[in-house]
């Protein structure tokens, strides 16, 4: 839901599919349109508690409709963001919060105080217990001298920390240096029996209170093996390559949603960026599952939906809204993807990386419910090598 977000009278309502500049207040502004007069009336005729009577209505509805796994978002700014979240904390209960996500929406203006920099969307669940989550990553590319890019592993099987140069960006790495960082090789725990361990001709063992965190021997001899530890002072680290997980795990504040340069022209006078909503609907549905959005728009819910293979439902009480949904709709040029029943996927991992082939079937009956191909990098980890397994994958 995108709904009005209770602060102005006319800045939430566009009043042609021409002119998309909305003046707050302005009779010139204001159709008769009678759900439109109606929706006025409703929202802002007692001042906030009319506006939180109105969406508290439509949030007993959609927990309603909601399947047990579903999901609920609500997007709204930072002046009625703690009433609406009280007010879901009451219709979803409190115990059913997932997230609170701030998405930058511009990149600041001239302000006597503090700049409003976006917006915040409210993520809630019918029952979290049977929550349906599909993590999102984003790409993390390495940084000299930051992360697990601090120390360099040179070829010719040396190493040294990244130097003030390299981490300003004034030298270059050396070619066939690989970034990394040295992490904890022990765990919590005392070990039943010692368990000393001969590396480059000296032994080192585990404090007292900690055990080796690959199994012992075999998972240390391993690591040693693939040049995974890191010779401190006076003891043994795992090294941790930048290039093992080259993705980090997106979390609840996204500033790569501005408005701008980098995204569509809006058609509407309160659209919100795509990437933003789509974020929302893969983050918790699957091919073929329902999407329903009381509050249409511009249709960016709908249009999202489409693209990503997700059944949709959209409502709005205006006509231009409407309207200006289903040109958008109906003119839209989407991109293709591989459907798993449409194809065979072939996956090897060879050199550490993850290489597809992929063959059209024949005969095939598309079904969107088996999901789409995906991309998957394989994300390399100390029990993976310790115990000589096949690197997970992330898609």
């Amino acid at each position: 839901l995108d709904p009005p977000y209770g602060i102005k009278f006319g800045s939430n309502w566009q009043v042609s599919t021409r002119k998309r500049d909305v003046k707050d207040g302005s009779a010139d502004h204001l159709t008769r349109q009678p759900e439109q007069v109606k929706a006025f009336r409703d929202t802002w005729q007692l001042g906030i508690h009319s506006y939180l009577s109105y969406l508290r209505d439509r949030l007993l509805v959609a927990k309603e409709l909601l399947t047990e796994s579903g999901s609920c978002f609500v997007q709204i700014s930072d002046e009625n963001v703690h009433l609406v979240r009280c007010l879901m904390d009451e219709v979803f209960g409190s115990e059913n919060f997932v997230s609170q996500i701030f998405f930058q929406t511009t990149s600041g203006f001239e302000t006597n105080t503090l700049a409003t920099l976006g917006d915040y969307i409210l993520w809630y669940g019918k029952d979290t217990s049977t929550l349906k989550v599909r993590k999102l990553y984003q790409e993390q590319l390495p940084i000299p001298g930051e992360g697990n890019a601090r120390w360099v592993l040179l070829p010719d099987g040396t190493y040294r920390g990244v130097t003030a140069a390299e981490k300003r960006g004034e030298t270059a790495i050396p070619p066939g240096a690989r970034l990394y960082k040295p992490g904890d090789l022990q765990s919590q725990g005392a070990a039943k029996e010692p368990q000393p361990f001969k590396h480059e001709g000296k032994v080192y063992n585990p404090s007292k209170t900690n055990h080796w965190k690959a199994n012992y021997p075999d998972g240390m001899n391993r690591l040693a093996e693939k040049g995974r530890i890191h010779i401190a002072s006076n003891s043994i680290q795992y090294r941790r390559f930048a290039d093992d997980f080259p993705f980090q795990e997106r979390g609840n504040t996204w500033t790569d949603t501005l408005t701008g340069s980098f995204t569509e022209d809006k058609m509407y006078v309160v659209m919100t960026n795509t990437k933003v909503i789509e974020r929302c609907v893969l983050l918790c549905t699957d091919p073929g599952d329902l999407v329903l959005d009381p509050t249409c728009g511009s249709g960016t819910t709908a249009f999202v939906a489409e693209q990503w293979g997700r059944r949709w439902i959209t409502i709005d009480t205006s006509r231009i809204a409407l309207n200006i949904a289903k040109t958008r709709l109906t003119t839209a040029a989407f991109p293709y993807y591989h459907l798993h029943s449409d194809v065979d996927v072939r996956t090897e991992v060879k050199d550490g990386k993850i290489k597809k082939s992929i063959a059209e079937k024949k005969n095939t009956v598309s079904d969107v419910r088996q999901g789409f191909v995906y991309e998957e990098v394989p994300h390399i980890t100390l029990k993976s090598l310790a115990n000589d397994e096949l690197p997970t994958t992330e898609t």
